[in-house]
């Protein structure tokens, strides 16, 4: 029975397969095959997942890789009359050295020898010795030994063969069924090679894709991805079967040449041991040093658990330190019996090393909060006793998986954690994991219609415009789900499968059916590899005995493999490190006020604040405030009248999809006590501190515990709602049911409540993150009501570079009374400065556009200046000059007077050097009005008079030129530097700042921007800042504008029949309001009025839009 033995994948073959490993390895069991390979391009990104569903189906895997082979790696420039070739040679592991040495080889073409493609010549390999353990297949028309046999280069065909049956265990010479020409050729000569010189050959289909029948699904595929038409060269690369094989070949060779080649497809089979790659062996620790005087890892443990037991409960009431002894003396046998022992200490020690170099750290993240031992060695910062957080939502008995806790660090100093990783465990020992993105069907849509509508061989060529692209891309919808910490995540939704629910989706299907089905093909592929934004891969020796390592796009190391394959399958050990604005908005705001981070412990900061709640939630002025900012979080914020931590802590929770439904019942039942009704008088004490709602994953676990679920079982039992598992629930309904009946529940209540268990489970957030991100939350809210000023300009900071915010930032520094002044170069800082004493922040010289670190720092060093003259002899740089004018950095009364002054400046009037001598011929002269016989005297010229004349003439005409010189310069000056003097501040500060043109029209307006639901018309007043005019295929004009509004800037598309009706009004700089459509985050302008006669309407009107 042959073996497939070169298969390419979606992940390991991005943008260039369309075959998934599930649907390889389903074929090859269906088939009766006994094994079968991956063989990516340059890439063993697949081969976890690869060897997981080998085992589903008993197969046995072969783990393999097409490596692009050069003569030289360390080559990496191209010529113009020279590029070094790639060449593609098939690798299969045969034995578990051979695996190793195979991940090495990768890693080594992956980063060593990256060039456009990872690339490896066989000397790295020989030298290195690892070729050791590898069947080596000669590959496709583009390995080596085609190319040099269709090129008639057989000495150099014998003596490539010769290298590699010098470097690897076996060798063999591969045909391939492909009926084409070429290939045909290609066969021959191969076969003929091995043939001659006693090599064994083997038949392969270098299949790209399932079947025949997604070869234009594939070639779209290729197109959208890649840009390029892949025309015959995918021809019959697909997973044929064996009669196929025999077909495709039946007019190359004889039948017994093919049964011989589908023969040494099984013999390599044989010959490859079973490979371990370490899945399910347990959790693979990184090597863990304990301090001498300690048996083992348990008690060491124990030991840095209680150190600082008196520090952080010594205050207390002898009967509150006791609970927390026994919430210890509870939690360290499920730690030490889930094995976890070791991964605490690991925490312990990044936290002390983070600490140590005041990094700033999140209170907690996840379930992580729900854990005292955690808090104990200063890893959260959240007292789980204190805040009722339940540890076996965290662990417990039943809980076999890896320890898994989450990071909030500081933004800008997230690396910093890497590199304390690095120091602890060892450099070659951590990694960041990769990510992959997949193609979502919307692009898919637009992408592939796109296609289908501009090439002239499409059968629905100029019949799928933009428009209906765009349209249909809309009809699909986007879910928001939530990921296991309760955050919100978007859930691609397929094409596929919600086609037979959506009618209008059905009509266009029918209308265009090859469209729709090319999209259904590809959709939710793999499209591009990127590094995981916060996962770090952490193992007790090189990273490289486990998996291959590559670059991202920085060219930094990570490892070639998703989280959940390094973590749950291979049992390795990671750490998610977050980067945090908050964290870096908090520490800036207490360097500022001169405080630290012990001044504002959150276990001892006053959380009954009346004038917190009141400035800030109750309010909902909430800029700045953390996961409160947006517009549904200052809705909740004013609805609840938040006025406890609690309630943060709630809106917090419930801002999300699902859990959102019930606030409104959060809501009534706080403000009306009286009103209220609860389903069983036993939900009065399990759901008291949400005001009788569902709302926590603990409340789950709190209701399976009363219905008497043993404790191991509690949180597989919350788990297996979530997942839906028909068997495993009516079970556990049937167990529920049993154990509140006990407890005097009647049949009505128990169908009301399993109900709302099964709506709300998939939804409940963690308490524990809720809890964590309340306080954290409301430690803005507390900065912001009593270091106001320092924490709007850390506030400010943090968003100088995101146009789109800034604007929202300064409007509530104006409610707040707070001046927001240009940049000085003699007052400002890098970042944006607070001048308590005025109530007064400037910008921050770095946030004002063009300037770099390096010119910024040379301003404060050479500071102060007495005056502009000043400061150009100190900074000289021209374009900083210009730039900090037109911003008002530095201080004049008239901007453009002060820019013509250095444009002045910058002229060089050159001085008129005079002539010794008179020119030769004197005819010379004449130009200069000047007649040599005015100068004789008889015979003789009068030389020194005429040469003073001469000179005085030259310099006459020397100065007109300086002066048309000057002329110019300063025409060209202002032509580039000194136009729309009304666009400059926003031009360098991105924000009209001394001079809001808007300002007159706030007071009519009510709906901010991200209050307008999608698909909504809406009103914005703006002004131009930018204009980007295209043209469509049919040649009509329409433009992209960026529109300065005051909730930041807005993306607007205006189509061609509106830009001609509107061509007067949209010109960049032009104030206006605009009537128009939200999509996505995205103005669709309808209608265009100058801003004045708007506002004389709204003066009139007396209304708000």
């Amino acid at each position: 029975m042959f073996t497939h033995l070169h298969i390419h994948t979606t992940k390991g073959s991005l943008l260039d397969s369309i075959l998934t490993v599930e649907e390889a390895v389903k074929f090859a069991s269906e088939n009766g095959m006994k094994a079968v390979a991956i063989t990516d391009h340059g890439s063993m990104a697949s081969f976890v997942d690869f060897v997981k569903e080998c085992n589903k189906y008993n197969i046995k895997p072969i783990i393999g890789n097409e490596i692009y082979e050069v003569d030289d790696m360390w080559e990496k420039a191209d010529t113009k009359e020279y590029t070094q070739p790639r060449y593609h040679l098939i690798l299969l592991a045969r034995t578990q050295e051979g695996y190793k040495n195979l991940i090495k080889i990768t890693s080594a073409s992956r980063t060593e020898g990256l060039y456009k493609k990872p690339r490896i010549d066989i000397k790295y390999i020989q030298e290195n010795g690892l070729g050791k353990g590898i069947i080596c297949l000669t590959a496709c028309q583009a390995g080596r030994l085609s190319r040099y046999l269709v090129n008639d280069k057989y000495e150099e065909s014998e003596q490539y063969i010769n290298k590699l049956k010098n470097t690897f265990d076996y060798v063999v010479c591969e045909l391939q069924s492909h009926n084409t020409e070429d290939q045909a050729n290609a066969n021959q000569l191969i076969y003929d090679f091995s043939q001659k010189h006693n090599l064994p050959y083997t038949i392969t289909t270098d299949a790209h894709m399932l079947s025949d029948s997604f070869k234009e699904s594939h070639a779209m595929f290729v197109e959208i991805g890649e840009g390029r038409e892949v025309g015959e060269s995918y021809t019959d690369c697909y997973l044929q079967t064996e009669n196929e094989i025999y077909e495709k070949l039946s007019d190359q060779f004889s039948e017994d040449i093919i049964r011989k080649g589908i023969e040494e497809s099984v013999n390599i089979t044989d010959i490859i041991e079973n490979i371990d790659i370490g899945l399910n062996k347990g959790n693979i620790m990184p090597k863990i040093n304990i301090e001498n005087g300690y048996d083992n890892h348990e008690e060491y443990l124990r030991y840095l658990v209680f150190k600082t037991f008196d520090e952080k409960f010594g205050h207390m009431s002898k009967e509150d330190q006791e609970i927390r002894r026994q919430r210890l003396e509870t939690e360290l046998p499920v730690l030490y019996a889930v094995d976890y022992t070791d991964y605490f200490i690991m925490l312990y020690m990044l936290a002390k090393e983070a600490r140590k170099r005041k990094i700033p750290l999140g209170y907690s993240r996840g379930s992580g909060a729900n854990c005292l031992c955690l808090f104990m060695l200063n890893v959260t910062q959240i007292d789980s006793v204190r805040w009722d957080l339940d540890f076996s939502r965290f662990a417990n008995l039943g809980r076999k998986s890896m320890a898994d806790f989450d990071w909030d660090i500081s933004k800008r100093r997230r690396k910093e954690m890497v590199e304390i990783s690095e120091e602890l465990f060892g450099k070659e020992n951590v990694a960041p994991i990769a990510t992959f993105n997949t193609l979502s069907t919307k692009v898919a849509i637009r992408d592939i219609g796109k296609v289908l509508d501009e090439k002239d061989y499409s059968p629905y060529y100029k019949q799928i415009p933009y428009k209906l692209r765009d349209e249909v891309a809309k009809m699909i919808p986007t879910i928001m789900t939530l990921n296991d910490l309760g955050e919100e995540e978007e859930k691609d939704v397929l094409l596929k499968d919600i086609l037979n629910k959506n009618e209008k989706l059905k009509e266009v299907y029918e209308k265009f059916p090859l469209w729709f089905k090319y999209v259904m093909d590809v959709e939710g592929l793999p499209k591009s590899m990127g590094r995981h934004a916060a996962g770090t891969l952490i193992t007790p020796t090189p990273v490289t005995d486990y998996c291959p390592l590559c670059y991202d796009s920085e060219k930094n190391i990570m490892i070639e493999l998703e989280m959940h394959n390094a973590m749950d399958d291979l049992g390795l050990v990671k750490m998610d490190y977050l980067g945090l604005e908050t964290l870096d908005i908090v520490d800036d705001t207490l360097k500022m006020a001169g405080i630290t981070w012990d001044d504002v412990d959150i276990n001892h900061l006053n959380l009954e604040d009346k004038e917190v709640f009141e400035k800030v939630y109750k309010n909902g002025n909430t800029v700045g405030i953390f996961q409160m900012e947006s517009a549904e979080g200052r809705r909740m914020c004013i609805e609840a009248k938040a006025d406890n931590v609690e309630d943060v802590i709630v809106v917090n929770a419930a801002n999300r999809p699902g859990t959102k439904e019930s606030f409104p019942t959060y809501c009534q039942n706080k403000l009306n006590p009286e009103n209220v009704s609860v389903l069983h008088e036993d939900l009065r004490e399990l759901f008291g501190k949400t005001h009788y709602i569902l709302l926590y994953q603990e409340q789950a676990l709190q209701l399976f515990r009363h219905a008497g679920f043993p404790e191991e079982q509690v949180d597989n039992a919350r788990r297996a709602i979530g997942k839906k598992k028909k068997e495993v629930m009516e079970q556990l309904e049937v167990d529920f049911r049993a154990g509140l009946t006990q407890k005097g529940w009647n049949n009505e209540q128990l169908i009301e409540i399993w109900q709302l268990m099964l709506k709300q489970a998939e939804y409940c957030f963690n308490r524990g993150h809720a809890v964590a991100y309340g306080l954290l939350s409301y430690l803005t809210a507390y900065l912001k009501t009593h270091y106001t000023i320092y924490f709007m300009a850390a506030l400010l900071t943090s968003k100088s570079d995101k146009v789109q915010k800034i604007s929202i930032v300064i409007n509530d520094c104006k409610r707040l009374g707070i001046k927001v002044s240009p940049p000085n170069v003699n007052k400002s800082d890098i970042e944006f400065t607070a001048l308590p004493e005025n109530n007064e922040i400037l910008f921050g010289l770095l946030a004002v556009k063009g300037l770099g670190e390096s010119i910024v720092d040379k301003i404060i060093e050479n500071r102060p200046y007495q005056s502009m003259n000043v400061f150009i002899e100190k900074v000289a740089d021209k374009t900083a000059i210009i730039t900090l004018i037109k911003a008002g950095a530095i201080p004049t009364k008239d901007k453009m007077l002060s820019l013509k002054k250095y444009a002045n400046r910058l002229f060089e009037r050159k001085e008129y050097k005079p002539v010794t001598t008179l020119p030769s011929p004197y005819s010379k002269l004449i130009p200069f009005g000047l007649n040599v016989d005015d100068y004789r005297d008889g015979k003789k010229v009068n030389k020194e008079a005429l040469l003073i004349d001469y000179n005085k003439a030259k310099e006459k005409l020397f100065i007109e030129e300086q002066n048309q010189k000057y002329k110019n310069h300063m025409i060209e000056f202002q032509e580039k530097y000194a136009k729309d003097e009304y666009m400059w501040e926003f031009d360098t500060l991105s924000m009209f700042l001394t001079n809001d043109p808007l300002k007159d029209a706030y007071k009519y307006t009510k709906t901010d921007w991200d209050m307008v639901e999608d698909g909504d018309k809406t009103t914005l007043f703006c002004v131009i800042v930018d204009i980007k005019r295209k043209k469509d295929k049919n040649g009509n004009q329409f433009a992209y504008l960026d529109l300065y509004t005051p909730f930041g800037i807005v993306e607007a598309t205006i189509w061609s029949s509106q830009l001609k009706q509107y061509s007067d009004d949209i010109k960049k700089g032009n104030c206006l309001a605009i009537l128009g459509r939200k999509r996505e985050e995205h103005f669709f302008v309808e209608k265009v009025k100058p801003y004045n006669t708007w506002l004389d309407q709204m003066r009139k009107k007396g209304v708000a839009v």
